[in-house]
This record gives structure tokens, C-alpha cells and sequence, in this order.
């Protein structure tokens, strides 16, 4: 009985240490306390992309198997996509002569209700054309133009 008394009042003195009886806090972080703070996730530059720009009016799809850009009047210019090349807050696809770039940013094509979720800038020998981009998803979801 003393000894139970004895096994008792440790465990109770113990707890009121703040230490569990085994030695191991409650709710402990598994992370040392020098241990930086993660950084918040970037923004995801993963999967499909429609573009789309007014004045002058073009269109572009980012998919897995390549660039393309389509522009009134003209033919339409695709390029392989070799992959995203991410530069701080913005996704670069493609080299040379057709460059797409996104930048997650809420953005209007200024002729329709759709909200996009990146800007867009097309770069093409030399012409930077501006606009919107969003995964065809999203915009599927929205009211059409």
C-alpha cells in the first residue's frame, strides 16, 4: 500500500513538472527548436494552361506535349515543351523564339466575367504580347466569354 502510495505521488509531482511520467511531453514538436520554418509553397506551375490576350487578340495552350500560340490572321507557332523553368515567383516555358511566362497573380481579360489566376506574357521574335491564364479546369467552371 505505502509503496503504491509512493508510485502515486511521483507520477502526480511529475505532472505537475509538466513531464509525463515516461519523460515525453505532450504534444511535442517532432522539429529541433533551431529547426528553420518551412517556407509557404510556391505557386503550381503543374499541368495544362490556357492563355488568352486581347489587343491585339491571341491564344496559347501550355500542355505536356508542347507550346502553342495562335494569333488572328496568322498561322500557328508551337514549340516543344522541355518543362518549366521556375524564376522566383514565375513559370517559363520554352526557349529562343517562343517563350511563355506565368506569374500567380488574380488577373481580367478585361472583355469577359472569367477570372484567371496568372498573368501571361508571350515573348515571339522580339513582340511581347500580354494577358491572362488559368488550368482549363478552372475555367471550365466560369461563364463563357
Amino acid at each position: 500500500m505505502l509503496r503504491s502510495a509512493a508510485i502515486v505521488c511521483s507520477i502526480l509531482l511529475l505532472s505537475a513538472c509538466g513531464e509525463s511520467p515516461m519523460g515525453a511531453s505532450e504534444g511535442a514538436s517532432s522539429a529541433p527548436a533551431d529547426a528553420p520554418a518551412s517556407a509557404p509553397p510556391g505557386p503550381d506551375f503543374s499541368g495544362d494552361f490556357q492563355l488568352v490576350g486581347t489587343e491585339p487578340f491571341w491564344g496559347g495552350r501550355i500542355r505536356a506535349d508542347g507550346l502553342t500560340l495562335s494569333r488572328a490572321g496568322q498561322p500557328d507557332v508551337t514549340a516543344a515543351n522541355t518543362g518549366v523553368h521556375v524564376e522566383g515567383d514565375v513559370g517559363v516555358w520554352g526557349v529562343g523564339g517562343l517563350v511563355f511566362k506565368l506569374r500567380a497573380e488574380p488577373c481580367s481579360d478585361g472583355m469577359s466575367d472569367r477570372r484567371y489566376a496568372y498573368r501571361a506574357e508571350v515573348t515571339i521574335s522580339g513582340q511581347t504580347l500580354r494577358g491572362c491564364a488559368s488550368a482549363p479546369p478552372d475555367l471550365q467552371a466560369q461563364p463563357k466569354p
